[in-house]
């Protein structure tokens, strides 16, 4: 069996986790499948050549532990004891905007942008990819 045949079968799960969770109302059990979802969708999208590459697995991880630790928070969270807000926010939404948003963001896209080059499309996809085309292109 292949990765993509394992992180398919995660996928799966997952989604199947995330069904049962939504029909019969089970917060915990959303928080805990969604980050599994998703985490596994983008790895099946990210693999190359059968692999992850560092920067990418290290923004999968860091996404992973995000969403889970933002959501847990959120639906956690005792809205009786915090009473204000946070930067604007009640707290649970605070949670969402700057955690499970805006981290994601740096180390997610950014870590993506970065890498790009090390992670995603070297200089044999390029040259590839000109050999396909019968001319050469601007990107290097």
């Amino acid at each position: 069996m292949n990765k993509n045949d394992t992180w398919v079968k995660i996928l799966l799960i997952g989604a199947i986790l995330m069904l049962i969770a939504q029909i019969g109302n089970f917060p915990i059990l959303l928080v805990l499948s969604f980050p599994v979802v998703m985490v596994s969708w983008m790895t099946l999208g990210a693999l190359r050549r059968n692999k992850v590459g560092k920067g990418l697995k290290f923004s999968l991880i860091s996404l992973y532990i995000i969403w889970t630790v933002g959501f847990l928070a959120m639906i956690l969270i005792d809205d009786t004891v915090f009473k204000g807000t946070v930067l604007g926010f009640v707290p649970g939404t605070a949670i969402m905007v700057y955690g499970v948003w805006i981290l994601p963001y740096i180390f997610g896209t950014l870590v993506y942008g970065i890498r790009f080059d090390e992670d995603y499309l070297d200089e044999d996809d390029i040259k590839k990819f000109e050999k396909e085309i019968g001319h050469e292109t601007e990107l290097h």
